[in-house]
């Protein structure tokens, strides 16, 4: 699932998410660890005067993403995300520090900076997960692009009712769905809203897209998992009487209209995750659902 590699003159961004109340202690007790072992840290300028404890530079938040070697976001799964697509653009590595408590991404809690040192050794190993890149057109031009590492979510706005949607792979068609929408979701994804949605558990180092109906009206509507290569394709049926919307790993609400067509596939670069403890997936799976 990933590789071993040494790390010398390592440069570590720190990205706390400080909308979360423990983010603030824990991100210092983490600089504090890392300057410790004489970690070059980087920060965005923001926090300039708010962590003495850092032990390197601030800069502008695009910079991080160019000049460290390893992101390291502090908070929940949700920074991860954020984080974590731009840093599989960029090419970087990821730590997540959980803040939170259901973090499936986070891979060290702060009762673990005892195995910081491990990044200095090598004593780590990748893995590589799959992201989705969505491509909406409106018309035949090219509006804009999405990443994803979770799920892009086609669905009803707050009217009650459903939509019309048909989905086709690799220009075949697949099927016509009548729900409150559809969600295309890469295997990590298939632990969040596709798990609720009644969709299969997925291990997260396997490479293939999930689309699992929401709340579909025919009872012959199941989820479809399809090969990484597969190119899929979605557009709102005219007869739909409800307006369509699109979300990526949560955001990014974008309206949808019947003219729209978006397509699906595998994104050309992937989440470089660290592992630090090999854990396995089952035993976290139901680690953190017992916290329900």
């Amino acid at each position: 699932a990933g590789y071993k590699g040494r790390c010398r003159d390592m440069k570590i961004a720190v990205i706390p998410n400080l909308t979360r109340e423990k983010a603030a202690p824990i991100t210092r007790s983490l600089l504090t660890a890392l300057a410790a072992l004489g970690v070059k840290t980087l920060l965005s300028e923001q926090y300039r005067g708010v962590f003495p404890e850092a032990n390197g530079a601030f800069l502008p938040e695009a910079a991080l993403f160019a000049e460290a070697d390893i992101i390291m976001p502090v908070g929940g799964d949700g920074s991860v995300i954020r984080a974590g697509k731009r840093a599989a653009v960029n090419g970087k590595r990821i730590l997540g520090v959980n803040a939170g408590n259901l973090a499936y991404l986070c891979g060290l809690d702060p009762t673990e900076f005892g195995l910081l040192p491990r990044l200095l050794s090598g004593e780590f190993t990748i893995q590589r997960r799959m992201l989705l890149q969505a491509d909406i057109y409106k018309g035949e031009a090219l509006a804009s692009t999405e990443l994803c590492l979770n799920d892009i979510v086609f669905c009803r706005g707050q009217k009650i009712g459903l939509v019309d949607l048909s989905v086709q792979a690799d220009e075949k068609p697949i099927a016509d769905y009548i729900a409150d929408g559809v969600i295309f979701a890469t295997p990590t994804g298939s632990t969040a809203y596709s798990f609720s949605a009644g969709g299969p558990v997925i291990e997260p180092d396997m490479k293939c897209i999930l689309l699992t109906p929401i709340c579909p009206h025919a009872l012959t509507s199941r989820q479809v998992v399809f090969t990484e290569d597969a190119v899929l394709s979605a557009h709102v049926l005219p007869e739909s009487t409800l307006k369509c919307y699109m979300t990526v790993d949560g955001q990014n609400h974008i309206p949808i209209s019947s003219d729209d067509i978006i397509t699906v596939r595998k994104a050309p670069k992937a989440l470089q995750l660290i592992i630090l403890k090999e854990k396995n997936f089952y035993t976290l799976l139901n680690e953190k659902l017992k916290e329900f």
